[in-house]
């Protein structure tokens, strides 16, 4: 899938290659999980702090959800949202041996096989956010 920013391909270009290749990958499947699910609806990629950022745009069904190569290690990557949801909550209730940045994100290594349908459950929560928070409201 082609970028539509040159700012953010630039972003990706500073990944280490084989985090480069995963989260290339998870940025496939938001527009295929946003595609396949009505209430998800258009999304759209932009930079937020320097990381790619993925919006719901119509209907703003969802909360932002950023890509991250990790400072520390550049193997490990994270999947983050905003730190007032409930999602990484909600996650780890699902998940509790996954690694978790506080409220905010969870972790991964690129060098263990992909939790394909882990991370497209995260993808999910995260786009559908608010249309689901709405309907138990």
């Amino acid at each position: 899938m082609d970028f539509n920013n040159s700012e953010i391909t630039q972003v990706f270009d500073q990944y280490q290659t084989q985090t480069q290749h995963v989260l290339l990958t998870i940025r496939q499947w938001i527009f295929e999980v946003a595609a396949n699910t009505e209430q998800i609806g258009q999304v759209e990629e932009c930079l937020k702090w320097g990381e790619p950022s993925y919006v719901t745009h119509t209907p703003k069904s969802g909360t932002t959800l950023r890509l991250s190569q990790l400072k520390a290690n550049p193997y490990e990557f994270g999947l983050f949202v905003h730190c007032q949801t409930s999602i990484i909550e909600e996650f780890r209730l699902v998940y509790p041996d996954l690694r978790y940045d506080k409220n905010r994100g969870v972790l991964f290594d690129s060098r263990e096989p992909i939790q394909t349908q882990v991370i497209k459950q995260f993808i999910y929560l995260a786009m559908s956010y608010h249309s689901r928070k709405n309907a138990t409201d």
